[in-house]
């Protein structure tokens, strides 16, 4: 089915729900049959399931985002609004060459009732930073590799220091690989046993997460007693559990062009919030024809950046040219680097060798995006003499073959981690981009001893990753979201892993 038609069938779809009132939703067979939610539960609707609970050792943003701060938790944290501020740490000080870091920590429990100590600190950043362990994610280990030593000092103290300077310690801490498990821990991919205002209850594969209040949580409490996290992959039934009551928040709106219809609800509100998720087309810089900077160029000068967010997210999103969203500091508009130009396009591929074109296969996972973009991108390509074949992956082959294999030609994810040009100086991530310059870039941003120091390596960091082509970021999604009305306190912006629901109230 052409996208144009399917965008109109699920229209259709929608609007006869409200015309109706009621509306098949996944998983029941009507809407008739949705059992009233109370006041203390809130049900949220998202795309992707985790693979697995496994929140330090398996790839995918889905395991942090329903875990990270509800219910395990690192010594710091994010905030909305960007901040970083003190979570299991009641506070810390930085020595003036800023090496040491020394944290009181706060007198939290662990789910299972003992008590979380410096010892468990210790153990958890030790499990991290050993190079023989194979059960902590390769991208965690390199963003904890700053680490020389972990020392507790009694029950409440702990001092990590660092080899060098590191600007990037304090919001790597708030992130997956700084969770702070119990000392000990094996069984990580089906239980959970953190110190976060929220229990894991239940996983019911296939369809929900469910989190329980922790009564005994050392800070405020979550206002709701139970918290579940629905997952609906296909967009329209997404958007259909949202106008029959199904769930409280859609999360994530993976058809945008549909918000005309809950904006037309009077009891729900859509919330525009930012992101840092930039939705990458991602080539495999060691594979041929992609090993070639004049290719991965001249695939960046085939696409109407500004038709296809129009076409694939209904105008939503912005152009940016690069992998640095607007709300860092080292932020510039790169956009006009290699603007849509057909003949240049054409040229490069000329001068690269490859004036006939070629034929390369285009891994497709199942968020919305990556499958309203699917056909503009082919299309595109075809007019520059790439032939693009499409080839639909569950996420779970996604993960494990294309982003930890790094078996594939080009592919389609949004990168949602905040801070995270240094995965691009990983020459063992998917991408495969491996330059000594921007190696050393990145290097002299994590070490600089001021903040504009910091900046002015990473602007020139990302201009050479433009320059370069390393992928094609094709758009940055907003932060799109529908709740029902006096529904307060969930996050409006992305800025980390985690989808923290412990504000959570209802009017």
């Amino acid at each position: 089915m052409k996208q144009n038609s399917f965008k109109k069938t699920i229209m259709m779809a929608l609007l006869a729900g409200l015309a109706l009132g009621t509306m098949p939703v996944a998983g029941s067979a009507s809407a008739e049959k949705v059992t009233a939610k109370t006041n203390d539960t809130i049900t949220i609707g998202f795309t992707l399931e985790p693979v697995s609970l496994d929140i330090t050792g398996v790839a995918g943003a889905a395991i942090p985002q329903v875990l990270l701060n509800n219910v395990y938790e690192g010594l710091l944290k994010v905030e909305n609004s960007g901040k970083i501020v003190p979570s299991l740490a009641d506070s810390y000080t930085v020595s003036k060459n800023g090496l040491a870091y020394t944290f009181k920590l706060k007198k939290a429990k662990f789910h299972d009732g003992s008590a979380m100590t410096a010892r468990d600190v210790k153990w958890s950043f030790d499990r991290v930073i050993d190079p023989a362990s194979t059960a902590v994610l390769p991208t965690q280990k390199k963003q904890f590799a700053s680490i020389a030593s972990v020392t507790a000092r009694g029950a409440n103290t702990v001092v990590i220091t660092l080899k060098e300077r590191d600007n990037d310690f304090t919001f790597n801490l708030t992130q997956r690989g700084g969770v702070v498990l119990k000392t000990g821990t094996a069984d990580l991919a089906t239980k959970a046993n953190g110190t976060g205002p929220f229990k894991l209850k239940a996983w019911n594969r296939g369809s929900s997460i469910t989190l329980v209040r922790n009564d005994s949580y050392y800070g405020t409490k979550p206002a709701m007693k139970t918290a579940v996290f629905r997952y609906i992959l296909d967009a329209t039934a997404l958007s259909n559990a949202m106008l029959s009551g199904e769930i409280d928040i859609m999360a994530t709106v993976q058809a945008p062009e549909l918000l005309k219809v809950f904006k037309a609800r009077k009891n729900l509100a859509v919330s525009s919030g930012t992101t840092s998720c930039e939705v990458t087309m991602s080539m495999n810089n060691s594979r041929a024809p992609f090993d070639n900077k004049l290719v991965r160029q001249a695939v960046r000068q085939a696409i109407d950046k500004k038709a296809l967010i129009k076409t694939a997210w209904a105008g939503y999103g912005l152009e940016i040219g690069s992998f640095v969203p607007p709300t860092d500091p080292w932020y510039e508009d790169l956009s006009k680097l290699y603007p849509y130009d057909i003949k240049k396009s054409k040229a490069l591929l000329k001068q690269a060798g490859y004036a006939n074109g070629f034929t390369v296969n285009l891994d497709v996972p199942p968020p919305a995006y990556a499958l309203n973009s699917q056909e503009f991108i082919v299309a595109s390509l075809a007019k520059v003499g790439i032939k693009v074949n499409i080839k639909p992956v569950a996420w779970g082959e996604w993960v494990s073959r294309v982003f930890t294999k790094g078996d594939y030609d080009m592919t389609l994810v949004c990168h949602i981690e905040r801070n995270d040009m240094a995965i691009y100086a990983n020459p063992g991530y998917y991408f495969h981009y491996d330059s000594a310059k921007y190696q050393a870039l990145i290097k002299t941003a994590s070490t600089a001893k001021t903040p504009a120091g910091q900046a002015a390596a990473l602007k020139k960091a990302a201009r050479l990753l433009a320059d370069d082509s390393a992928s094609d970021w094709l758009w940055l999604l907003p932060n799109l979201q529908v709740a029902k009305k006096g529904i307060t306190g969930f996050p409006p912006n992305s800025v980390g892993d985690a989808y923290s629901v412990a504000g959570i109230t209802k009017g």
